[in-house]
């Protein structure tokens, strides 16, 4: 078997341990934080607790991107996974609320196992196979947050929350052994003269490919989280037995995941033989106008419909910008430029929900849909306007 194959079903394996890793501690963070003495502004807690994970992101992922530019991204996915365990183990033994709030910004500021992994991936596969490769992560990565919430819960139930991370925490230390042990880094490259991080910002801002990567994932970023903090409340205003909302709505919760664990490799071969771009502009088209049905929809089955609908546009998203770094983004720059595409897809973290809270309290949970269904079609708009222009301007000079 040659080597870069065996690298995709051992890092495809360790992503998703990764991934169901994190999405089975989320889900239970509230509990565990009234489990620590917050018996009041547990809200503001719980979103304090994941706040900053998503601010540690920000300022740490292009760092650890050009550090993996630099010393391999072997060696950044084992420090990843080693700082992400002994997290968890640390937050399996905290005994105060902010214990877990400074442990959370670690976890955004010293992690970063998926992103090393699909550099290490990006790199190490033959340039046709690259592409599909990196797809396939994004597919495991989805498939864990689906996975993660229902092992999680099974876990909390049997070994109790401070259980579950322990379980974590070796989850994700077995991840590490399996990459110690079985995926090799054979094309290890260096940059070819040193650069400041500034610029490293300046180069990401100059190269097209690159900043349509982050444009494109922020907006897939505020498609996908915005409407979670109030997926579980507007479900149960739909749902005829309010009883049984909060196991409806996760089921819901996973039909996204679902559907990029299916579609990934297909918007792949569509961006390959039609062009990323209109993979791009169909999939914000279709997100954002499934987006707007959602908010109009009263029917709880019809929703569930649209809303796996809208997860299969917006799949379209992630595994198509891994393409593009893959394929269009030099070698020497690629730990980087998935480090900047971490830090963008933070950035949507934080404007996706903070922009369906605003609107949802002042017009209402429905009006959060079309919000964010209206945002996804202004920026496919917005980019199929630049690509026209760029192409026409392309076509003068070429003239």
């Amino acid at each position: 078997m040659p080597y870069y194959r065996r690298n995709l079903i051992v890092l495809w394996i360790t992503t998703f341990l990764a991934s169901a890793s994190w999405t089975q501690v989320v889900p239970f963070l509230p509990l565990y934080l009234q489990e620590l003495g917050v018996a009041e502004n547990l809200a503001q807690w719980s979103g304090l607790v994941v706040s900053m994970q998503f601010a540690g992101g920000l300022v740490m992922a292009p760092i650890w991107g050009k550090i993996a530019d630099q010393r391999g991204r072997k060696l950044m996915t084992i420090r990843a996974g080693l700082c992400l365990s002994a997290i968890y183990f640390l937050t399996g033994l905290a005994t105060a609320p902010w214990h877990v709030a400074v442990l959370r910004f670690l976890n955004g500021a010293l992690t970063g196992f998926i992103p090393s992994s699909m550099s290490l991936v990006a790199t190490n596969t033959p340039q046709h196979l690259a592409a599909r490769y990196v797809a396939l992560l994004q597919t495991a990565s989805a498939a864990g947050s689906v996975a993660g919430p229902v092992i999680g819960g099974v876990l909390a139930s049997l070994a109790g929350i401070r259980g579950a991370l322990f379980l974590s925490a070796a989850n994700v230390l077995l991840s590490v052994i399996l990459v110690i042990v079985l995926v090799e880094e054979r094309n290890k490259v260096a940059p070819e003269k040193k650069s400041t991080l500034l610029e490293d910002f300046s180069t990401a801002l100059h190269n097209p490919a690159l900043v349509r990567v982050m444009g494109i994932t922020i907006l897939a970023m505020i498609g996908t989280v915005s409407i979670q903090p109030i997926l579980t409340v507007y479900v149960g205003e739909l749902a005829a037995d309010p009883s049984r909302a909060t196991a409806i709505a996760g089921v819901v919760y996973a039909l996204p995941g679902i559907a990029l664990v299916l579609t990934a490799n297909a918007w792949v071969r569509i961006g390959q033989r039609r062009g990323y771009d209109a993979a791009v502009l169909w999939s914000l088209a279709g997100g954002g106008a499934l987006g707007v049905a959602l908010g109009l929809v009263r029917s709880l089955p019809l929703f569930a419909v649209l809303f796996f609908l809208q997860g299969a546009c917006l799949a379209g998203l992630r595994p198509v910008t891994g393409a593009i770094i893959s394929e269009q983004i030099d070698e020497e720059f690629r730990g980087r430029a998935f480090g900047m595409q971490q830090a963008a897809n933070t950035v949507g973290g934080l404007l996706g929900p903070a922009l369906a809270g605003f609107v949802s309290a002042r017009l209402g949970n429905a009006a959060a849909f079309w919000a964010t269904g209206l945002v996804l079609l202004a920026g496919g708009a917005y980019l199929h306007i630049h690509e026209r222009k760029v192409s026409l301007e392309e076509r003068s000079i070429s003239a």
